[in-house]
């Protein structure tokens, strides 16, 4: 069967989620689709729901994740490598696409085809699409790296449609990272030169749950997440540097990602790792020496606020503003990524 269009969706353990995640493909008006669903080893009945629908629709296939290796990231991976699809869109299984989603990207792709990418907005739920009255992220004009390097969504994971090839040519996901993943490989996806467009229609929605379990929450809270947190900031500081892409705002920003890891430090309770953190990754990046020493008076000042009302956090909190540590506040103080 050949298809224009791949949609990788990897799962586990989903089954009631899943099926609308599916059904929402099923309804596109654009025919010449493929589904790849990745399972990552479930055992709650998404096998059995998978197979059933790819015995009476050919456009759905299934792959089962083999090895000791495991994660959305292997599975999406393992997707590209065996879609047929001159392009890709990633589907998380508790998401959904709207009605014509596929049909204006590609429609979109194909007018345009300098592009390597295109982007589109979210809406965001809960239970119901409309349940929530915002957007994932509402696309603002401004330096995107800049912003995906202050660990700000600038767009998830499901917002892109890409060209196959480019997304092969880059990389795909890194699945050494244990988060920021899709982060990491879109800042890769504008280094590397691609064009890329804005598309101000929200075509699909992201499902909003908080979940201390998901990877989105440990990031902020697990030590080994935590830990993994500044070899990603470098890889991200090295993508851009070697891109020739390093400006004196983006470095600021690296800055203050690193920053903010070592302030989760200090919320574990771990202070010694926190200026650990703070001097080896910002020596790495390039922040001025007096910043450095600055930033160190700061994280003391981060381990007596209670609260981020208190005085210390305040002050904290202004200083970062000052030496333009640009960062998204509630991505930073509530760790509250869906």
């Amino acid at each position: 069967m050949s298809a224009v269009v791949t949609i990788v969706t990897p799962t586990k353990n989903r089954l009631a989620l899943l099926r609308q995640t599916m059904d929402s493909v099923s309804a596109q008006d654009f025919p010449d689709w493929e589904q790849i669903v990745i399972d990552d080893g479930s055992d709650d009945g998404s096998l059995e729901e998978i197979a059933g629908r790819a015995a009476v629709d050919p456009r759905i296939r299934l792959i089962k994740r083999e090895g000791h290796k495991s994660g959305a990231n292997i599975c999406r991976n393992m997707g590209v490598a065996a879609a047929k699809g001159e392009f890709i869109i990633f589907l998380d299984s508790d998401d959904l696409l709207r009605p014509g989603c596929v049909k204006g990207r590609v429609e979109f792709m194909r007018r345009n085809a300098d592009l390597s990418f295109a982007v589109y907005p979210a809406g965001v739920f809960t239970q119901k699409v409309g349940d929530i009255a915002r957007l994932y992220h509402p696309l603002t004009p401004g330096d995107d790296l800049v912003r995906f390097l202050s660990h700000e969504c600038v767009w998830e994971i499901t917002g892109p449609i890409w060209r196959r090839d480019y997304l092969v040519r880059i990389g795909g996901l890194d699945e050494s990272l244990l988060s920021m993943q899709d982060l990491e490989m879109h800042v890769r996806a504008i280094c590397a030169g691609g064009h890329y467009l804005f598309v101000r229609n929200v075509d699909h929605d992201i499902r909003w749950q908080f979940d201390v379990s998901k990877t989105s929450a440990r990031h902020f809270r697990d030590p080994r997440f935590i830990q993994a947190s500044l070899a990603i900031a470098g890889k991200l500081y090295e993508n851009v540097h070697a891109a020739g892409m390093l400006t004196w705002s983006r470095r600021r920003a690296i800055g203050g990602l690193v920053f903010s890891i070592a302030q989760n430090w200090v919320r574990a309770g771990k202070p010694s790792e926190a200026r650990r953190a703070w001097l080896i990754g910002s020596r790495k990046v390039g922040i001025p020496a007096h910043v450095r020493l600055a930033g160190m008076v700061m994280l003391w000042l981060s381990a007596l606020s209670a609260d981020d009302l208190s005085v210390p956090a305040r002050l904290v909190n202004k200083w970062k503003g000052l030496v333009r540590f640009r960062q998204e506040p509630a991505l930073v103080a509530q760790g509250s990524a869906p």
